[in-house]
């Protein structure tokens, strides 16, 4: 029986993201590699077949092109971790798209030291810099990231979560959340929130300000690189999902799973269905389809359905990982 699909979701529309692909790319596809975090424009490259082609730009600004040490590279190859303009709107995921369309034409490639890193701002999703709502925000969403861990393995069809750049949130999470909740100083909080780790999500970001202002943000590195697109728009719309839902509950369970969630997540196939109806993509009873919208919505079957055989994958190969 066919599922009906549910509307598409406008509000996440507006949620601001940025994305990092890490890559290994020819020696001779004629790209300027910049520093660690001080990468250099990404103007064009050359394509497989030998032309020069124009790297695409969104509203004119550029990706960059960063070193990275954690890329392990063979000869012929450099490392380069491809840094997005911060985008939103379906023209953003459209840009997406377009870029690793660029990214596969001039040859570049992964391995197991690659990985993919989605970054949202906040505010963006919730409206607001408070403070006490952005804490609230994010506790919420460290319990569902919790919840859904084997889903978001799974989904990359690898070891991720053997990998120490990604490991998977450790049992004092929990207890930085309620700190980060509980407290009315946001150095307070900040320190909980650095307490926390980098590992499948990066809290380190949440109270940051720069020049411009507040510009907190929630960092998912649980994702394996990849230069296939259908498996970076599911990754991207399970994080957009996740944080709209994070945005929408009202009544939060422990960050432990309970026998429900438990018995929905023992094994990744079962543990993605249950993401699914957890953001409303199977035709549940939620208004509209979590985190989708635009060339999302558009491509959801596409890349469910390779979302599917990756947790399969991750189900031969890992069936007593313990997450």
């Amino acid at each position: 029986m066919k599922i009906k699909l549910r509307p598409q979701d406008t509000k996440a529309a507006a949620i601001r993201f940025g994305i990092e692909l890490e890559t290994k790319i020819p020696l001779t596809c004629g790209i300027d590699v910049g520093g660690y975090h001080s990468g250099r424009p990404v103007q064009s490259g050359i394509d497989q077949a030998g032309a020069r082609v124009a790297a695409p730009k969104f509203m004119g600004a550029a990706w960059r092109a960063d070193r990275d040490g954690s890329i392990v590279c063979l000869p012929g190859e450099i490392p380069c971790e491809f840094v997005s303009p911060i985008l939103y709107g379906e023209d953003g995921v459209e840009h997406l798209c377009q870029f690793v369309e660029w990214l596969n034409a001039i040859g570049a490639k992964v391995d197991a030291s690659c990985g993919v890193h989605i970054t949202v701002g906040i505010e963006s999703v919730i409206g607001t810099s408070d403070a006490g709502k952005v804490s609230e925000f994010v506790r919420k969403l460290a319990h569902i990231a919790q919840w859904h861990a084997r889903s978001l393995y799974g989904q990359t069809g690898s070891g991720r979560h053997l990998n120490r750049y990604s490991h998977t949130l450790a049992a004092d999470v929990a207890k930085h959340m309620r700190t980060i909740v509980a407290t009315s100083s946001v150095s307070d909080k900040e320190r909980a929130a650095c307490a926390c780790g980098r590992g499948m999500v990066n809290f380190q970001k949440i109270f940051r300000h720069n020049a411009s202002g507040y510009a907190g943000a929630i960092e998912f590195r649980v994702f394996a690189g990849t230069v296939n697109l259908n498996k970076i728009l599911h990754h991207l719309a399970t994080v957009l999902g996740l944080c709209r839902r994070a945005s929408e509950v009202q009544c939060l369970g422990a960050f432990k799973k309970n026998k429900l969630q438990t018995k929905r997540t023992a094994s990744a196939v079962s543990a993605v269905e249950f993401l699914w109806d957890y953001l409303g993509w199977n035709g549940s009873n939620r208004p509209v389809a979590l985190g989708v919208f635009g060339p999302l919505h558009q491509r959801l079957e596409s890349f469910k359905a390779e979302a599917m055989r990756l947790c399969r994958k991750f189900d031969e190969r890992y069936p007593d990982a313990s997450l």
